[in-house]
C-alpha cells in the first residue's frame, strides 16, 4: 500500500521528536462516496483520505501540506476534486482517486471554494468571491470556461447539482436554500429565522434537498448551539447529535451518509438506524521542542518604540511619542525635549503653521484631544464629548482637525469653537485621516473585504467629499494592502500631487489627482523595513521609521538619512530590600498552602522565603490577614487594539485583578515597544509585557495590526523579527502553509515560539501553540472546535502528543455574567472600565441572561469547552490561561475564564497553574516567573481567601506587586494625573450629525461577520 511505502520511508529518516499519532475520530470533517458505493473520500488535518465504505485504516492520498478539505468525487469514479489553499487563495484542485496527477483548474487572486462534479461529469459547480461577493459558478472542464449562474448582492455558498443537471441548490446568506437553472431561473426552498443553514443536497429523485442547520446563533465567540440535519422538512437526527455543515451523500432514497461526532455516520431514514464508518488514520507531528533560551537585551538601549513621528511644516522638528510621553527633537538630531509628563499620550499632529501640536491625552480622565502651543507651553483641550478623540489631523488652513472615536467614526471640530461634526459613520480599525491640500476631502486606510461571507480583504486607501458624503475606494496596487492600517499612510502630500504609504513593509509614494484618485502606478523609495511616512510642507522629503530609528529621504527617491536621537538617561530607582509578611503562601508549586511565612524581596526578585522570626531588616510589608500568591498571566491579549481608547487605564485594570504579566500575540509593534519601555522604565503602570508586534499573515487581512505579506515580503516581514526583539511569532489565518514553515524555522533558529490558528500541518511542521479552541479560521470553520462546541480525537490526541500549547480563550465563560452581577458594581470596573467599557459589559450580561434558552445553550457549550481542556490536560498537554481580551472583557475575562474551568471539574490547583507556572513555561521564564521562590522575579498578588478551595478568591486582590514594586489596589484606582493643568477652559460638548446614515457608499458603514477571535 502506498500509505504503508511513505510511513516506512518517514520512519528511516525521521527525526527523535517525530511521531506517528493514532487517530480515530476528526473535527469538522467531510465526506464523499465514490460513484459505486464501495468507497469513502473525506478530509482530516488539512489531507485527503480514501477509506472502504465498511470503515478500516484510511489511506492517504496526496501530500501533508496540500490543505486540502471539501472533496467530491467525480461521476466516473476516477478523481476527486477538491479545495487548497497551497497557493495562498481557495482554488479548485483534481487529482486521481489513488493519489497521482495532481493538478490545479483556477487561479488568480480571487477565492474558489466548494466544488461540485455535475452528473455527467463535464462540469465543476463552486462558489467564488470573484466579483465581490460570493456567488455560484460552473466551470467547464474541456474548455476552462468559468460561466456565473449566480451572482446576487447576497452571499450564495455550497453548491449542489440537481440529479438531472439542471439545477444548482445553494445557501443564501447562510439563511436560505435557493435553487437556480443555467438561464437564471430561482426558487425558494427553505428559509430558517435564528439559524443557520449549510451544505444543501438532493435527494436522488430531485424532489427534496437536505441540509445542515445551525439553531440559535448569536454572533462572535458566543456563536454555539444545536445542529441538526433536516430531510424533508423534518429532523432526522438525535437531540444531541453534533452535525458537521457538509454536504449529505445520498446512497439511496432511503440511506444517507453525514459526518458528524467525531466520525462519519451512515443513517436510515425510514426506521431512524445509524452506524458509524470507523476508521483508523496515521499521521505525522512532531514533539515541541525546549528551545534555546535567548538572552533578552540588557543593555541601556535606546528606546524603540517610537509612535507616531511627525515631521514639522518646515522639516527642522520631529513630534512623537514615546516612554510615555510627548517629546520633539530636532531634525539634526540631539537631546529630545520632553513636552508632557506621565500622562497617557498619542497621535502629534502639526499645525500647518507649525506652532502647535494637537495630540491625544487622558490627563483629565477621558482620550481627548489637547492643543499645544510651543512657543509658550499654553494648552487647551479641544474635545471634551464623552467619548475618545484620536488620530488628530490638522486641515490644510489651520481651522479645523479631523478626528476618530472609539467606533472608529470620523469627526471634524472647529478650532476656534470646538463644535464638531460627525462626517463618517463607524467603520472597522480605520487609518488615520489625512486631508487634500484645498480641505474638502479626507482620505484614509479603511479594509474593503472581499465579500461579507468571509470578512477579509484588502487595505485600501479611502477617500470622503466633505461636501457631497461620497466616498470612494482606491487600489494602492492591483490585489495588494497597504500594510497596516495604524501609521502607514495614506500620507497625502501638502502639494496635492501625491500620497505615501508603506505597501509590503516598504516606502511608496504615488501620483493622485485632487480627489486622490491615483493618477499613474506607484513608486517604491525604500528597500528597508518602513513605517509611519509623513511629508515635509514642501513635499520634498519624508519622515519614516526603519526598526526604532527615524529616517529621512528625498520624495524623488535616493539614500535616506538616520535622524540621532541622544536619549537623555532613564532613571532607575536603587534596588532595596522589602520584608512580607504573609498570613499565607501559595508557592505556585505546592498542593496546599504555607502559614506565617516571610518573602524578602531585593529590587525586583525573591531572595528569600522562609520563617518571619529569622529575618531581620528592610522595609515590611504587614499581609499577614491576606494570601500571597504568584501574579497572573493573561497569555493571549491584544493591548492596542484598543490602547488609545482605554488610556493610563489598562494597566491600572490587569494589575487591579493580580495579572502581573500579560502576552500579546500581536499588536502594532511601535505601540506595544512604546508600552513595554515605558512600563520598564517606571513611567507607566501596568503588568509585564510579553509579545510580538503585527501578526504575520497572507494576502488579505482583517484587522489592522495584521501585516498582508505576499511570498516576495516574507523576508523583510521576518527581519522584523529580530530587529525588534519579538518574544514570539504569530502567524494569521491568512498565511499559507510554506510561508508558516519559514516563519517556524527563522523564528526557531533564534529561540523564538511561534504560535497560530492552526493545529495541522502546524503540528508537523514544530508549530508551538496554538491560539483558541474555537477562533477564527480561513475556513469559514473551525477543525478544532464544532459548533457544539466539541473536540474529537484529532484534536486532544495532537495536543497531548506534541506538546504544543493551548490557549482554549474561553469567552463563552461570560454567560457566568448571567446570574452573578457583582461584576457590575465591583469597584475596581466602575472606576477604570472606560463609560462604553462598562456598557458593553452590561450588555453581555443582559445577552447571556436574555432568555433561558440562550442561557442554558451557553451553559452547556462551556461545559462541553471545559471537558475538551480537561482531556487536553490529562493527555499531557500544555494549556495556558487566555482571554482575546479586549475583545473578551479585560481582566473580567481572565477570572470568567478560571471559574469556568473550575466549575466545570477542573481543580483549582490545575486551573491557577495556567495562568501561572503553564504561562511562564510558554514565556520561557518558567525559572524566573509563576513561583515564589528565591532567584525569582517578584510580580505578586495578595487576595483575601484561599483560592485553592475557592477560585473566586483569586480575584479579592488587595495589593500587588508588579516588577517588585508594591501597589494598594486603592492606589490603582485613579488613573487621572494631570500635573500639567491646562489654562483654558473645556470645550462645549456639541456634536452634530452633519449627515444621517448610511455615511458614505460601498462597505464603509455596512456590518461585517462577527470578528471572532484573533
Amino acid at each position: 500500500m502506498i500509505h504503508e511505502a511513505v510511513r516506512s520511508a518517514h520512519e528511516q529518516q525521521k527525526q527523535p521528536e517525530e511521531r506517528w499519532v493514532e487517530l480515530h475520530e476528526g473535527t469538522n470533517i467531510c465526506a464523499t462516496v465514490s460513484p459505486d458505493g464501495s468507497c469513502l473520500a473525506f478530509d482530516l488535518l488539512g489531507m485527503l483520505w480514501t477509506l472502504p465504505i465498511s470503515g478500516g485504516e484510511a489511506r492517504p492520498i496526496g501530500d501533508e501540506f496540500a490543505d486540502a478539505t471539501q472533496p467530491d468525487w467525480s461521476p466516473d469514479g476516477k478523481t476527486i476534486v477538491f479545495q487548497s489553499y497551497r497557493s495562498g487563495n481557495f482554488h479548485l484542485w483534481r487529482l486521481d482517486a489513488d493519489g497521482t496527477n495532481l493538478r490545479q483548474l483556477t487561479t488568480g487572486p480571487f477565492d474558489h471554494r466548494e466544488p461540485r462534479f455535475s452528473p455527467d461529469g463535464t462540469q465543476i459547480a463552486f462558489s467564488s468571491d470573484r466579483e465581490g461577493s460570493y456567488g455560484i459558478y460552473v466551470l467547464d472542464l474541456a474548455s476552462g470556461k468559468v460561466t456565473a449562474w449566480a451572482n446576487s448582492t447576497s452571499e450564495e455558498g455550497a453548491p449542489s447539482w440537481s440529479p438531472d443537471g439542471t439545477r444548482l441548490a445553494f445557501t443564501v446568506d447562510a439563511v436560505a436554500i435557493d435553487s437556480v437553472d443555467a438561464a437564471g431561473n430561482r426558487r425558494r426552498h427553505a428559509k430558517v429565522d435564528d439559524a443557520l443553514v449549510h451544505a444543501p443536497s438532493w435527494s436522488p429523485d430531485g424532489l427534496d434537498i437536505a441540509y445542515v442547520v445551525f439553531d440559535g446563533q448569536l454572533h462572535g465567540p458566543l456563536g454555539f448551539g444545536p445542529t441538526r440535519l433536516v430531510v424533508g422538512g423534518n429532523t432526522v437526527t438525535s437531540m444531541d447529535e453534533d452535525v458537521f455543515p457538509f454536504r449529505t451523500i445520498w446512497l439511496s432514497a432511503r440511506e444517507v451518509i453525514y459526518t458528524a461526532d467525531g466520525g462519519i455516520r451512515r443513517r436510515n431514514l425510514a426506521t431512524g438506524s445509524v452506524t458509524d464508518v470507523e476508521f483508523t488514520a496515521m499521521a505525522r507531528v512532531t514533539r515541541r521542542q525546549e528551545l534555546p533560551r535567548q538572552p533578552k537585551r540588557t543593555d541601556e538601549r535606546a528606546p524603540m518604540g517610537i509612535v507616531g513621528p511627525t515631521l514639522s511644516p518646515d522639516a527642522s522638528k520631529i513630534a512623537f511619542c514615546a516612554l510615555g510621553d510627548m517629546w520633539l527633537t530636532p531634525v539634526d538630531g540631539g537631546v529630545p525635549q520632553r513636552l508632557t509628563h506621565r500622562s497617557f499620550v498619542t497621535d502629534p499632529a502639526w499645525s500647518p503653521d507649525g506652532r502647535s501640536l494637537a495630540y491625544t491625552s487622558d490627563r483629565s480622565g477621558n482620550p481627548d484631544i489637547w492643543i499645544r502651543e510651543l512657543s509658550t507651553g499654553a494648552e487647551r483641550r479641544l474635545t471634551a464629548f464623552g467619548f475618545p478623540a484620536v488620530a488628530a489631523a490638522w486641515s490644510p488652513d489651520g481651522k479645523r482637525i479631523a478626528f476618530q472615536d472609539h467606533e472608529g467614526a470620523t469627526y471634524v471640530a472647529d478650532v476656534e469653537t470646538s463644535q464638531a461634526s460627525k462626517v463618517l459613520g463607524p467603520m472597522w480599525q480605520p487609518g488615520r485621516p489625512t486631508w487634500s491640500p484645498d480641505g474638502a476631502i479626507l482620505a484614509f486606510a479603511a479594509v474593503k473585504p472581499s465579500s461579507v461571507r468571509f470578512r477579509e480583504g484588502h487595505n485600501k486607501i479611502l477617500t470622503l467629499n466633505l461636501d457631497t458624503g461620497k466616498t470612494s475606494y482606491f487600489d494602492p496596487s492591483p490585489h495588494r494592502s497597504l500594510s497596516t492600517r495604524g501609521y502607514d499612510g495614506p500620507a497625502w502630500s501638502p502639494d496635492g500631487s501625491r500620497m505615501a504609504f508603506v505597501m509590503g513593509s516598504t516606502l511608496w509614494v504615488i501620483p493622485v489627482d485632487n480627489t486622490g484618485r491615483p493618477a499613474g502606478p506607484a513608486r517604491r523609495l525604500t528597500d528597508e523595513v518602513t513605517d509611519a511616512p509623513t511629508w515635509s510642507g514642501d513635499s520634498a522629503r519624508l519622515l519614516y521609521l526603519s526598526q526604532g530609528r527615524l529616517r529621512l529621504i528625498s520624495a524623488a527617491g535616493g539614500p535616506a538619512r538616520t535622524i540621532p536621537i541622544a536619549w537623555p538617561r532613564i532613571r532607575t530607582s536603587s534596588p532595596k530590600k522589602t520584608i512580607i509578611h504573609a498570613g499565607r503562601l501559595w508557592d505556585g508549586e505546592s498542593q496546599g498552602l504555607r502559614e506565617n511565612v516571610a518573602i524578602v524581596i531585593e529590587g525586583d526578585r525573591v531572595v528569600d522565603v522562609g520563617k518571619p522570626s529569622e529575618i531581620r531588616g528592610g522595609q515590611l510589608i504587614d499581609a499577614s490577614n491576606l494570601t500571597v500568591m504568584p501574579g497572573l498571566a493573561d497569555m493571549h491579549v491584544h493591548p492596542h487594539m484598543r490602547g488609545k481608547f482605554f488610556g493610563s487605564r489598562q494597566g491600572r485594570i490587569w494589575l487591579a485583578f493580580g495579572i502581573t504579566t500579560i502576552r500579546s500575540p500581536g499588536d502594532p509593534v511601535y505601540q506595544a515597544l512604546e508600552e513595554r519601555e515605558a512600563i520598564t522604565a517606571g513611567r507607566r503602570i501596568g503588568p509585564r509585557y510579553f509579545g510580538t508586534g503585527e501578526a504575520i499573515d497572507g494576502s488579505r487581512v482583517y484587522y489592522n495590526f495584521m501585516r498582508p505579506t505576499t511570498p516576495d515580503d516574507l523576508e523583510l516581514e521576518l527581519s522584523r523579527v529580530d530587529g525588534f526583539d519579538y518574544d514570539l511569532v504569530k502567524t494569521y489565518v491568512r498565511l499559507p502553509i510554506t510561508s508558516q514553515r519559514t516563519a517556524i524555522e527563522r523564528a526557531h533558529r533564534n529561540g523564538r515560539w511561534v504560535t497560530s490558528h492552526y493545529l495541522y500541518p502546524a503540528a508537523l511542521l514544530g508549530m508551538d501553540g496554538v491560539e483558541h479552541l474555537f477562533g477564527s479560521n480561513r475556513l469559514g470553520y473551525s477543525q478544532t472546535m464544532t459548533r457544539r462546541a466539541r473536540a474529537y480525537d484529532d484534536v486532544v490526541t495532537i495536543f497531548g502528543e506534541t506538546g504544543m500549547s493551548i490557549t482554549p480563550t474561553l469567552s463563552i465563560a461570560s454567560v457566568l455574567l448571567a446570574n452573578d452581577d457583582s461584576w457590575l458594581i465591583d469597584r475596581r470596573i466602575r472606576a477604570l472600565y472606560p463609560p462604553w467599557e462598562l456598557e458593553a459589559l452590561a450588555q453581555k450580561a443582559n445577552l447571556v441572561r436574555s432568555s433561558p434558552t440562550v442561557t442554558e445553550t451557553l451553559r452547556a457549550a462551556l461545559a462541553s469547552q471545559v471537558s475538551v481542556v480537561q482531556r487536553i490536560m490529562n493527555r499531557g498537554g500544555l494549556v495556558i490561561n487566555g482571554t482575546d481580551a479586549p475583545i473578551d472583557h479585560t481582566a473580567v475575562g481572565t477570572h470568567l475564564n478560571l471559574r469556568a474551568m473550575v466549575a466545570h471539574g477542573i481543580s483549582p490547583y490545575d486551573t491557577l497553574r495556567t495562568a501561572t507556572h503553564n504561562a511562564a513555561t510558554v514565556l520561557g521564564a518558567k525559572h524566573e516567573l509563576g513561583k515564589v521562590h528565591p532567584g525569582f522575579l517578584a510580580d505578586l498578588i495578595f487576595v483575601e481567601g484561599d483560592p485553592l478551595s475557592d477560585i473566586t478568591a483569586v480575584a479579592n486582590v488587595r495589593k500587588v506587586m508588579a516588577q517588585g514594586v508594591l501597589h494598594e489596589v486603592d492606589d490603582l484606582l485613579n488613573p487621572v494625573q494631570d500635573d500639567h493643568p491646562a489654562t483654558d477652559p473645556d470645550p462645549a460638548t456639541h456634536v452634530i450629525d452633519a449627515r444621517k446614515q448610511p455615511y458614505g457608499n460601498e462597505l464603509t458603514g455596512q456590518k461585517l461577520p462577527a470578528t471572532g477571535c484573533c
